[in-house]
This record gives C-alpha cells, sequence and structure tokens, in this order.
C-alpha cells in the first residue's frame, strides 16, 4: 500500500512539474496572414503539385458550373476531377513548413448524392507519417450535404507546427462525384501586440482561442459585437455599427484564471447605406408582382437597407399617406391597382435610391400568391432523391402527400384554383387520382381541417421542358380563407408504381433558412407496410418553398359588415356574379362594396342597365 501511495504521490507532483502557465491569448480569422496559396489559375501554378493517376479521368484544370470566381474575384480555374471509372487520383502539395497557429483552408465544388461511389480524403503526411484529416463522403454524410455549391473547408493545423507537411487529395471511387477544389491555402494568425482587424459593418469575425495552459473555460467579452459575450473556445461575432472596438478573453483551468485584452482590436467602418425594402407582415410574393396586399388594411412597410442609414424618404404610390420619412411607415391601399414604391436612404458617407417599376404592388383584386422571392425565381428545381424518388412527388420514403404553409390573409378571401408548377410529369398510373386540398392551420402549426378540395388525374398533368407553366387545379366553388387563419395547399399523395416520375418544382435554401414545405410520412406495420396514419412533418432540415400558388382573391365580399352613420368612404366597388371588379357598376346584378376610413365595409345587392 505504502509503494502504490509514493507511485501516485511521485506522478502528482511530475504532473505538476510539466503543467505549463495558463497564458490567455487570442486571434482571429480576419487577422490570419497566408503564407501559401494554390489557386490553380495557370498551367505553371498546376505543376507545382505533383499528380498520380489511375485513370484517364484525373486531376486538371477546369470550372465548376458555377465558376470560383463568384467566391474569389480573380480566379480563372479549378483544380478538377471528373468521375470515371477505377479511379484513385492523387493531388500532393509539396512540402510546406508550418508555422505555430496555422490553419488550412480550402474549397470544394460538388454535388452529394453519389459520394458513396466516389469522394476524396485529405491527408497529411509528417515525419513519414500520413494521417487522415478530413473524409468527404462522412463529412457530406454528417452536414446531410447535397449540394452542389461551394462549401470552405478548415483544418487546425497546431499538431503540424514546426514541421514540414505535404498534403494530399486522395481520389478514390467508381462512377462517383465530378469535383472542383480551389482557394487552398494555409494561413498563421497574425497575434502581435499591434495587429488589428478592418472589417466593413455587417461583416463577422470569427476569434480563435490561443491560450496556453490547461484552458478548460472561456469567458469572452466583444464591446460593440453581437453577441457582445460568449463562453464558446472560438465563437463568432457580428459587427453592424462603426467605430473600434475592445476584445476581452479570460481562460481558466478550474484553478486559476487569466485575461487578455486588446483595445481597438477590431475596426469597423462605415459605408454608404444600400437602399432595400422587406415584406410587410402580411403581404404575400407572388410570381408576377412583388407583393400582394390587401386594400383598406394598414401595413407597415420594413426598412431593409444596408449600411446604417439615418434618414429615410419613402413614396409609396397609390397608399395614404404616400410619402413618409419614418424608417417603417404604416400606410393603407384605399383603392385596388398597381403601384410602385420608392425608398431613398442617406447618412454622411451618401445615399441611395430603390425604385420599382409601377406594377411592383398589387393593392386588391385576385393574384398567384407563393413563398419564393424574385430574386429566387431562377432557382427552381427538383429535389431528386436517387433511388426513393422524388420530393414533393413520386417517392418510395413514405411521404404521401406534401404541404406548402401560407400566413394568415390580413383581410377574408376566397381562392378559386391552386396553380402548380411541375418539374416532370411521367405516369404510367395515368388514372390516379391527385388531390389539391386547403386545409386550415391547426392547434400544432400542422395542416389541420379541409376547406374544399379538387384534383385530377395524374395524366392532365401540365409540363413543357422549354418552359415553366402551371397545372390548374380549380375549386367547383371558391374556397373561403378568414382573416387571421393561416392555411396550408396539401398536394397528394403521388403514384410511385414503377415508371411513374412526377416533381414538383421548388426552391431549396440553406438550413436555418425560411422553410414553408411540409411532408406526411406515413406509419409501418410490423412487416415494414406503409398504413393510413401518419404524422406532418416540417422540412426544417432541408428548407424548402414548393412552387405551389393558390389563386386568392380580396376582392369578393364574404359577408355584410354593419356601418354606423356618420363614417366617411373611402372607396366602392362593384363586383358581378363571375367576382369580376370595378370601379363603375356592370349591367345586371351587381356587389356593391363600400368601404369606410375605420376599415369596415358594407355590401349590397344592386342593378344597372349600365
Amino acid at each position: 500500500m505504502r509503494k502504490i501511495t509514493f507511485l501516485l504521490v511521485a506522478s502528482l507532483v511530475f504532473l505538476n512539474v510539466d503543467a505549463q502557465e495558463l497564458v490567455a491569448a487570442f486571434g482571429c480569422d480576419k487577422a490570419m496572414v497566408p503564407y501559401y496559396e494554390q489557386g490553380w489559375d495557370s498551367q505553371a501554378e498546376f505543376d507545382t503539385w505533383t499528380y498520380t493517376k489511375t485513370s484517364s479521368s484525373t486531376w486538371m484544370l477546369a470550372n465548376a458550373s458555377k465558376a470560383f470566381s463568384t467566391i474569389d474575384a480573380k480566379s480563372k480555374s479549378s483544380m478538377a476531377l471528373y468521375y470515371g471509372s477505377g479511379q484513385k487520383e492523387t493531388a500532393t502539395s509539396p512540402a510546406i513548413t508550418v508555422r505555430e497557429h496555422s490553419q488550412l483552408e480550402f474549397y470544394c465544388y460538388a454535388s452529394g448524392i453519389y459520394l458513396v461511389y466516389g469522394a476524396w480524403k485529405l491527408y497529411a503526411e509528417a515525419d513519414g507519417v500520413s494521417t487522415l484529416l478530413l473524409d468527404q463522403f462522412l463529412w457530406a454524410q454528417n452536414k446531410g450535404y447535397d449540394g452542389p455549391s461551394w462549401e470552405r473547408f478548415t483544418v487546425d493545423l497546431s499538431a503540424y507546427a514546426d514541421k514540414q507537411v505535404r498534403f494530399s487529395f486522395v481520389y478514390e471511387g467508381d462512377y462517383g462525384e465530378d469535383e472542383f477544389i480551389d482557394g487552398f491555402k494555409i494561413t498563421q494568425a497574425d497575434t502581435g501586440e499591434s495587429s488589428t482587424v478592418h472589417i466593413k459593418e455587417g461583416e463577422s469575425v470569427e476569434f480563435l482561442d490561443m491560450s496556453t495552459g490547461d484552458v478548460s473555460t472561456w469567458n469572452w467579452t466583444f464591446e460593440g459585437g453581437s453577441p457582445a459575450s460568449s463562453t464558446e473556445r472560438n465563437p463568432v461575432v457580428t459587427y453592424d455599427k462603426a467605430g473600434s472596438y475592445a476584445v476581452t478573453l479570460t481562460v481558466g483551468d478550474g484553478a486559476t484564471t487569466a485575461t487578455a485584452t486588446r483595445e481597438a482590436y477590431v475596426n469597423v467602418s462605415g459605408e454608404a447605406p444600400v437602399a432595400n425594402i422587406a415584406l410587410p407582415d402580411g403581404a404575400y410574393l407572388s410570381p408576377w408582382v412583388m407583393m400582394f396586399v390587401p386594400t383598406g388594411v394598414p401595413l407597415t412597410f420594413k426598412d431593409a437597407s444596408t449600411g446604417n442609414p439615418s434618414q429615410w424618404a419613402w413614396t409609396i404610390y397609390g397608399a395614404t399617406p404616400s410619402t413618409s420619412n419614418e424608417q417603417n411607415p404604416t400606410v393603407t391601399y384605399n383603392k385596388k391597382g398597381e403601384y410602385g414604391i420608392k425608398l431613398e436612404v442617406s447618412n454622411d458617407l451618401g445615399s441611395h435610391v430603390f425604385e420599382t417599376v409601377d406594377n411592383a404592388i398589387q393593392a386588391g383584386g385576385e393574384q398567384e400568391i407563393w413563398n419564393i422571392a424574385p430574386e429566387e425565381n431562377g432557382d427552381l428545381m427538383m429535389m431528386e432523391m436517387g433511388w426513393y424518388g422524388n420530393y414533393a412527388g413520386t417517392n418510395w420514403l413514405g411521404m404521401g402527400e406534401f404541404a406548402e404553409h401560407f400566413d394568415a390573409p390580413l383581410a377574408n378571401a376566397t381562392i378559386s384554383k391552386v396553380n402548380i408548377y411541375f418539374g416532370k410529369t411521367t405516369a404510367v398510373s395515368t388514372d390516379a387520382d391527385i388531390a389539391v386540398k386547403i386545409v386550415e392551420a391547426g392547434a400544432d402549426g400542422m395542416p389541420g381541417r379541409t376547406l374544399g378540395q379538387t384534383g385530377l388525374k395524374a395524366s392532365e398533368l401540365a409540363f413543357d421542358p422549354n418552359t415553366i407553366n402551371a397545372t390548374e387545379f380549380v375549386f367547383d366553388e371558391p374556397v373561403n380563407v378568414k382573416a387571421g387563419t393561416e392555411f396550408f395547399v396539401v398536394v397528394g399523395p403521388f403514384p410511385n408504381e414503377n415508371g411513374d416520375d412526377i416533381a414538383i418544382l421548388l426552391c431549396r435554401r440553406e438550413e436555418g433558412q425560411k422553410c414553408t414545405g411540409y411532408q406526411f410520412v406515413l406509419d409501418e406495420d410490423d412487416n415494414y407496410n406503409y398504413l393510413e396514419t401518419g404524422t406532418w412533418y416540417k422540412n426544417s432540415d432541408d428548407p424548402v418553398s414548393l412552387a405551389v400558388a393558390p389563386v386568392l382573391n380580396y376582392a369578393v365580399p364574404t359577408g355584410v359588415t354593419t356601418v354606423d352613420a356618420g363614417k366617411q368612404v373611402v372607396s366602392r366597388s362593384y363586383y358581378n356574379l363571375a367576382g369580376m371588379a370595378s370601379d363603375k357598376p356592370f349591367q345586371g346584378i351587381n356587389i356593391e362594396v363600400t368601404r369606410y376610413t375605420d376599415g369596415s365595409q358594407s355590401a349590397v345587392k344592386t342593378i344597372s342597365d349600365r
């Protein structure tokens, strides 16, 4: 027993003698200085690496469909590899002496569907030992990556400080993926006491802990940053306003603490603002106009300008009031029509104007609505899931129906039909019924009570490979949607016999961004057969908005509101029995709708001989 005790005491003494002093220190990614760079922008640059091949499809110079110049404007080409058979292709850097506090970064562009059949691995060779740093296939599995997109990779090289290292990309596979690699560089943090960081308003900084000792806790304070504090080891902080800001890091080892403060470390420069307008709450996006809003309902336009403007000058054509110097003005459209909008913003460094065409905003009437922004219209695509079929279409994953969520209308409305944009409509089950329903959102936020239903046969779906056109699902009677009620358009189920291949177009976004797509996943019995029961899920892991556009009508009156005498009339509209609207009566029977200054309205039946 005494011998064991002695050994334990000796070990503790040894550890204490070897313990490194606790010292707080930090840098950041914006203060990283590159000392080795490879951009594969010329044959001479390409030839500074060595390449071994087993296939004619090997590393070369080429551009991805989305060139790396979208990331680095100076880029001319990338290191590329096109998939083939029997590949084991290696690209190896020259020997590079890695400095302290270094990191490796590079970008890769590839799809993610067939990485299981072919992908690269990144190795570092030092002192005769080769170590795996990154496995592209495992990375894609963990991230749930489908791509294609330029993805940035970073590797901490602290384990290789003061060593000569060769880095190798080894692509191995059989009919895997096309690969494009660019922006390869090794950087070192600038830890000098006089080093500073210079960024523009709205940019983010990743702070890097470089403390020594047995650090177990980190407490950061960021003057002027968001967040203002953090307990992460390497936090990311955004700076929105110009100024010079201090950063403080306190580290602890459980017994003692150490603190480092760098005054005026982050220097944020201002810039002239750029005007932009966000969608008001309750306004709908549309394939045909910038936004669709009701009449007679207050709307608050939102300033989405960048560059910290200090003054705003709005001109909101057709609205009351039509001008404002507020940052977020509230207005009302009292007359149905299509209008433009203008916003000029300024600060001490300059000004900028955002102005739309006359028909950018439709107030009242009827219009298609969806959840896809104008700048996303060109990104419509299908989400194909390999052997498992299509998201929002034919699939063998037990997803029976799909739904697109819509915010509540600000006024009572009707939906006469739903326009759905398909990317493919191949059907061997031509008589299969494809239902479309308007469904209220339930208390749990998922599709609930059905308000109206229609449908078509699979053979009736519209598709033209040369253009984007809609399939119209028309209701026998317009579906009423009450003001303040969120709703869904539910589509499906789709046929999935051998040969069926149907898919709705959609807009796909990054994780954490806007998502309005939902799927109904069927339950299974003990033999893995699908049942009719199931559960609705929001597709938050892979955010999408479906190209599903109900045609919503704010014009058709849904009832009569009692009006007190003495109220001022704002507008008077007339509707014929077909639901068409006019500022003047139609010949024959009309519904005359009068709107008042308090937002109320009255509706009466009239007859005109016009």
